[in-house]
């Protein structure tokens, strides 16, 4: 039986005009293909929740609540974010078998609006060599119709800038939080307009700084600055660990005005641990006179997720 995709992606693209949000937008197309495909014994589709993928709405006997992103055809789809078109599911390296009558599968990642997987919808079937190329293009063109339209699966991000010291062993820090989705380092609220390396080594002004991106539904600000402090000296005027400078300052810089309270609350509870006051600089990210960017500015590529290229690099905050 040939499959009208395009009658399928009509009926999907009616689906997704009345309903946005993804618990319900998947539902109705897991139902849809369910009621559309030949040969096929699941449907539906897995988001993604921390290091892997949790169970959502789908068509089919019960299956794996949880597939971690190392293992199986919907991790491979997750950790390549690509399609994976597999005809023989038996010899899928890292192949969980949910069901032991599927005898082949398609997996489609599902892209938020940065390009990164999100979901999967992942199809079975218990005929060997079931799918073919034109049904990957048109189950492509499907999940398509679906990320243009789904609502409240991709975080609502914030971003905050937090200095600490030596901004290579911050970069790594943050990037283990689970709710961080994104960090660059880069130097903030100095006075010349991007800056090198050298100018803010001499005195520019500026400091060593982290462009962190959270997921507040994951990672709280309250919690993400509780675990700023735990590896810094928030007394330490001007030096972190072996690190002095004015460059190495201590620095909480926001863009949202409505972060400005839980900042102010955060280091009023800080202070309170402390008989010295804190060095820690509170306020806003700057404007750049006659520009409308805010002050930071990307520091030098080699300096991106610098102890991720060097291992052994030096860092002032411990990771064992």
């Amino acid at each position: 039986m040939t499959v009208d995709y395009a009658l399928l992606n009509e009926q999907m693209e009616a689906l997704a005009q009345s309903e946005g949000w993804y618990v319900a937008l998947f539902a109705n197309a897991s139902a849809l293909l369910w009621e559309t495909l030949p040969d096929i014994n699941w449907a539906g589709f897995y988001t993604v929740d921390g290091p892997g993928l949790v169970l959502g709405p789908f068509q089919g006997k019960v299956a794996c609540i949880r597939i971690p992103r190392e293992k199986g055809v919907c991790g491979a789809a997750l950790r390549e974010n690509r399609t994976q078109l597999v005809p023989d599911v038996h010899v899928f390296p890292g192949h969980i078998a949910c069901d032991s009558a599927s005898q082949s599968e398609i997996v489609i990642p599902l892209r938020d609006r940065r390009g990164r997987a999100a979901a999967v919808l992942d199809i079975d079937s218990p005929v060997l060599n079931r799918f073919s190329e034109q049904d990957r293009q048109g189950l492509e063109a499907f999940a398509h119709i679906i990320e243009k339209s789904m609502k409240g699966l991709t975080p609502m991000e914030k971003t905050i800038y937090l200095a600490g010291g030596c901004f290579w062993g911050c970069q790594k820090y943050f990037d283990l939080m689970d709710g961080v989705t994104e960090t660059e380092v880069g130097y903030a609220n100095g006075e010349a307009k991007n800056p090198t390396y050298e100018q803010v080594k001499h005195g520019a002004g500026h400091a060593e700084t982290v462009r962190v991106v959270y997921d507040p539904a994951r990672l709280p600000l309250r919690e993400l600055l509780e675990r700023y402090f735990q590896v810094i000296d928030p007394t330490a005027v001007n030096h972190q660990g072996e690190d002095f400078g004015i460059q190495y300052r201590t620095g909480i810089y926001y863009t949202d005005p409505a972060d400005a309270p839980t900042v102010t609350a955060a280091l009023q509870d800080l202070s309170r641990r402390y008989d010295k006051p804190l060095a820690v600089e509170n306020q806003p990210l700057q404007a750049v006179e006659n520009q409308p960017l805010q002050n930071f500015f990307s520091a030098e590529e080699y300096h991106q997720k610098y102890l991720e290229k060097n291992p052994n690099g030096y860092c002032h905050i411990h990771f064992d």
